[in-house]
């Protein structure tokens, strides 16, 4: 009688949204042993706010509906009722600027309510989520060493500290300056590294109290639109049952900042002066920005497009497959999508039961789940970063050929939301396991096992 077979060692590097949500989703496995590897003392995410629509929860739902239930504990849900047809407001974007001044740019509606949530609340609802003995930390990767005795030799991961760590399966989760991406796609090529995007977002809170001095009753409308112009976007809204309010301020065309530079300091009389044609409120808005510490600024960086999610037993997801600007909402739904297709093909066809029906090797199962994930996800992520980048420079007047004028605008960003937030998380699950399932009677006739 043979002996059982040991559990499948998966390792994630970098426990954010997608590595997270990953591992949630493969700890329901018996036959998969899967750990993260984080870089931090504990599970963290900078940042402030994220969207995560109507696509994303649908996959949060699948993938374990904890993590759903987690996210609806702690969102922030919209105060608008809904219109006529049942329809809440989920993103509206109008002019900051004449001559078409509260034009509306962009209003996309949904039959679920807004909603947005803090990225370090969500972390703390998936970190519960997280069977303890699989988390550890401090363990920032500097190298990934694949065995030169075969297939079944296990993929070393070599970490700043330095000690390693073995597994079969290794999945990069490891953000925008991703060592996975690097290991897959090899140091030198153009689609390794992300590029700072020229823009910056600046965030801060000031008291509610004085947020109502500069800007009167508007302070404490829970209504908001962000309002767009020539290189810049503002925003603000009241937050902490209204006893702060929040501003972010973002600006296009900044100078280069260093490739490992997150946090940006503000200028503030630079940011006066570049909102200076601006309408008045919007000025009013981002003089209430402070000139000091409270104040935090983000530079905007993007992903090129990868010609491909995985290199043997080595894939990525979120960030490092695809980091996408802000400016659509959505590049964080787009992890948890990645989560949702890669747990679903790996419990699945890793699962020793179906050996009975297609016998293949770990590392045959695991190439072709890699393939099967990387058709169906890598076009449309990456198709996200696109979009998002264009709209971004649409809404600030950086994309040739288009006016600043609203109705130039609207005309292309109609039904921009649309394919993100209605894309079907099931029938995108059952397109990557018929994907899998074509390449495995594919394999089984080319090699005479049926």
């Amino acid at each position: 009688m043979s002996s059982p077979r040991k559990p499948i060692n998966i390792a994630i590097v970098g426990g954010g949204f997608a590595g997270l949500a990953l591992l949630i989703g493969l700890q329901k496995y018996p036959h998969i042993d899967a750990h993260v590897y984080e870089s931090q003392d504990e599970f963290t995410e900078i940042g402030a706010g994220a969207v995560l629509g109507p696509n994303a929860q649908q996959a949060m739902s699948l993938i374990d509906p904890r993590i759903l239930e987690g996210f609806q504990r702690r969102a922030i849900f919209g105060f608008q009722e809904p219109n006529a047809e049942g329809f809440h407001s989920w993103a509206t974007v109008v002019k900051g600027q004449t001559p078409d001044v509260d034009e509306i740019v962009m209003h996309y509606k949904h039959k679920l309510k807004d909603s947005t949530i803090h990225r370090a609340h969500f972390i703390d609802e998936l970190n519960k989520l997280v069977e303890p003995h699989r988390a550890h930390f401090g363990k920032r990767l500097s190298e990934v060493r694949e065995g030169t005795g075969g297939d079944s030799d296990p993929i070393t991961l070599v970490f700043g500290d330095g000690s390693t760590a073995e597994a079969d399966i290794v999945i990069g989760s490891d953000g925008i300056h991703s060592v996975v991406r690097k290991h897959i796609l090899g140091v030198n090529h153009p689609a390794t590294n992300a590029f700072f995007t020229g823009a910056i977002a600046y965030r801060c809170t000031v008291p509610m109290a004085k947020a109502k001095d500069t800007l009167g009753e508007r302070a404490i409308q829970p209504q908001f639109a962000m309002k767009c112009g020539k290189d810049g976007m503002v925003f603000g809204f009241p937050m902490s049952n209204f006893s702060l309010y929040y501003i972010a301020v973002v600006t296009f065309n900044n100078a280069p900042v260093p490739h490992d530079q997150w946090k940006v300091k503000p200028n503030v009389s630079d940011l006066r002066a570049r909102f200076a044609d601006f309408e008045d409120f919007v000025r009013k808005q981002v003089e209430l920005v402070p000139d000091d510490s409270s104040t935090l600024g983000w530079s905007i960086w993007e992903m090129p497009p990868a010609p491909t999610y995985f290199n043997g037993r080595v894939a990525i997801v979120g960030d490092a497959a695809h980091a996408s600007p802000p400016f659509q909402g959505a590049g964080a739904g787009q992890s948890i999508e990645d989560a949702l297709v890669m747990e679903q093909l790996l419990g699945k066809y890793l699962d020793p039961a179906r050996e009975s029906i297609h016998p293949l090797t770990t590392t045959e199962a695991t190439l072709m789940i890699f393939q099967a994930y990387d058709t169906v996800r890598r076009f449309r992520s990456q198709k996200v970063v696109t979009t998002s980048a264009e709209t971004g420079r649409l809404l600030s007047g950086n994309e040739p050929g288009v006016s600043l004028h609203a109705k130039d605008i609207h005309a292309r960003l109609t039904d921009r939301e649309q394919w993100i937030f209605e894309h079907d998380q099931v029938q995108q699950v059952k397109d990557a396991k018929h994907v899998f399932e074509e390449a495995e009677l594919a394999l089984a006739r080319g090699s005479n096992r049926l």
